[in-house]
């Protein structure tokens, strides 16, 4: 596992080279997406929390989706069930982190970047 280091502060990471799904084990743990990939969350659960970040160029775009009976709630998104939140083109460090609630999905608690939500 590598260590994130953009500032003085060094944050737990681990690389994301495709398309991955999320599990208890990752929470905690920075997902530094450097490649263009689909990151699916779990099924919501009380306080786990994710964040995902981009660690590519203009190039990569990252959509973060969550189970089919839950939302991403926040950060100005009309909530809906099943749909993604999508880092498309975006710059190195943008990132998006969740947290869920244990009924209805995912709340927003951070965001760098321009992150849209799914048509």
């Amino acid at each position: 596992m590598a260590l994130m280091q953009p500032t003085n502060v060094a944050v737990q990471s681990e690389e994301v080279t495709g398309a991955t799904t999320l599990a208890e084990a990752n929470v905690g743990i920075a997902q530094l997406v450097t490649v263009s990939a689909t990151l699916t969350l779990p099924s919501t659960s009380v306080e786990a929390s994710f964040t995902i970040v981009n660690g590519g160029q203009k190039s990569v775009t990252i959509s973060l989706s969550p189970a089919a009976a839950d939302k991403i709630i926040g950060n100005g998104f009309t909530s809906a069930d099943n749909k993604d939140a999508v880092n498309t083109l975006g710059n190195y460090g943008d990132s998006f982190t969740v947290t869920g609630n244990g009924t209805t999905g995912w709340v927003v608690s951070s965001v760098q970047g321009t992150w849209t939500r799914e048509a």
